[in-house]
């Protein structure tokens, strides 16, 4: 199998192209079952955060789908036009395809280094990958075990110490602008992962009100016993207040999982008015944005997105890169072990269907043999000397393969261990999509599309 990752990030794309190719609930699971039967064999994990979005394939040597064909795929799943997204795409084969998810999972690869959302993020694109029947071996290994490691790398550094996540910047931001908050009123809009952090963070510089407004007012009222808000400084809101709280509102942080902007100029337009002009501080750390981008041009407004706050983070990259180094071994290890995994793996099924092959053509042409001599002499074979052809067969095969095997399993110290692998697949048609058959053997009915049953993960 090759691996191969392709995708954009926040440092090769910009916010209103990433949101475009985003992927959640039914829309990800709908993109996954697409792309497994369009490519059978495949096996695909999407990883969409805020920050990026990034497709983790395992495909048959020398079989669709390539970088272009999969750059195609979500440039029609986000109504964008490929050339678009073609020059801010990243890709990564083989073993730096691992690399960068390992990377990503320790949160490497982050814009806030070492930020500890993106760890529960990858795993929940894996089980959900897993779940659709998308995640086949090679993957369940490389997500397995780069979740390990990324335990490994904040549990062994101090890379994930005092405040790594978005949320936590956006709270700092806040804090540039206001100089005190006992008089501020702070509304998060959404009550998801994001928003979570995001308030516990705005809950320490101590806002005068805090309220909570979600379209289910259950899950509000959750998220404020969660967070400990009481009745005196805040709780929870239906949706339908959204328009009166944006009045009050002195910080607005949102992010929701809609489609599209839920606070655009038509509507904000009038609350400025109702306002009487005070300045209004909005974070929008949603993917797709919850606000318009035009929002940000009316008076006393000031919006900031997730590429806005990502300007703001490099002294916290500056203050962790003590701890990079030692990350970065953890990393580099992991992979190099992972991959050897996946490559042994890779020998293994080649051996298995080399030698398959070998007797499959030595049994095609024993039985073509013996139908002669009984032909010619009128005779039958005794069953005894049928067994010491076959026993003959299986031993010259055993002979003629015994070096090829060995270079195999052990490569050499100046021949890469897949060398000779990809040379015999060529040679032999040994592709991973289907068997190699001597030429009398009648072909398989081409298969349909195949799910891959997850093995029971230890996480």
């Amino acid at each position: 199998m090759r691996i191969l990752m392709l995708g954009v990030n926040y440092r090769t794309a910009p916010v209103e192209l990433r949101e475009k190719i985003s992927f959640d609930g039914d829309r990800l699971d709908h993109t996954l079952t697409g792309l497994c039967e369009r490519y059978q064999s495949t096996q695909i994990v999407i990883l969409s955060t805020c920050n990026r979005t990034e497709l983790y394939v395992a495909r048959p040597d020398g079989k669709p789908p390539n970088a272009a064909q999969l750059i195609e795929y979500l440039a029609a799943m986000g109504d964008v036009d490929a050339a678009l997204l073609t020059p801010v795409s990243i890709q990564r084969e083989g073993e730096e395809a691992v690399r960068h998810l390992f990377r990503v999972a320790a949160g490497l690869d982050s814009m806030v280094l070492g930020e500890p959302q993106v760890l529960g993020q990858v795993k929940r694109a894996y089980e959900r990958a897993a779940a659709c029947g998308a995640a086949g071996p090679a993957m369940h290994a490389m997500f397995q075990q780069a979740i390990a490691a990324a335990k490994r790398v904040r549990t062994q550094t101090g890379i994930a110490d005092g405040r790594v996540s978005v949320g936590s910047v956006a709270a700092d931001f806040a804090k540039q602008i206001f100089d005190r908050f006992d008089d501020k009123t702070i509304v998060a809009v959404g009550a998801g992962e994001m928003i979570k952090l995001a308030m516990r963070h705005m809950i320490k510089i101590g806002p005068g009100k805090l309220w909570v407004i979600n379209r289910s007012v259950d899950r509000a009222r959750a998220l404020v016993d969660d967070l400990g808000i009481s009745a005196s400084t805040g709780g929870a809101r239906a949706f339908d207040d959204l328009d009166q709280l944006l009045v009050d509102a002195d910080v607005v942080l949102t992010s929701t999982g809609s489609r599209k902007p839920i606070i655009d100029v038509k509507r904000f337009r009038p609350l400025v008015r109702r306002r009487k002009h005070r300045p209004i501080f909005i974070v929008d750390i949603a993917l797709p944005r919850d606000v318009a981008a035009d929002v940000g041009q009316l008076p006393n407004v000031y919006l900031y997105d997730l590429d806005d706050l990502q300007k703001v983070v490099a002294r916290t990259h500056e203050q962790r890169s003590g701890e990079l180094e030692q990350c970065e071994q953890i990393v580099r290890d992991a992979v190099s072990a992972c991959y050897e995994q996946l490559q042994n793996r890779d020998i293994s099924e080649l051996i298995r269907k080399l030698r398959e092959l070998m007797h499959d053509i030595s049994e095609v042409e024993r039985s073509r043999t013996l139908r002669k001599i009984e032909s010619s002499d009128a005779m039958a074979i005794p069953d005894a000397v049928r067994e010491i052809l076959k026993e003959h067969n299986h031993r010259m095969i055993n002979k003629i393969l015994h070096m090829p095997m060995h270079q195999l399993n052990n490569g050499g110290s100046d021949v890469p261990l897949g060398f000779y692998a990809a040379a015999l697949r060529r040679l032999f048609g040994l592709d991973d999509s289907q068997e190699s058959k001597p030429s009398s053997a009648t072909a398989p009915a081409p298969p349909g599309p195949q799910r891959h049953d997850p093995p029971s993960p230890q996480l």
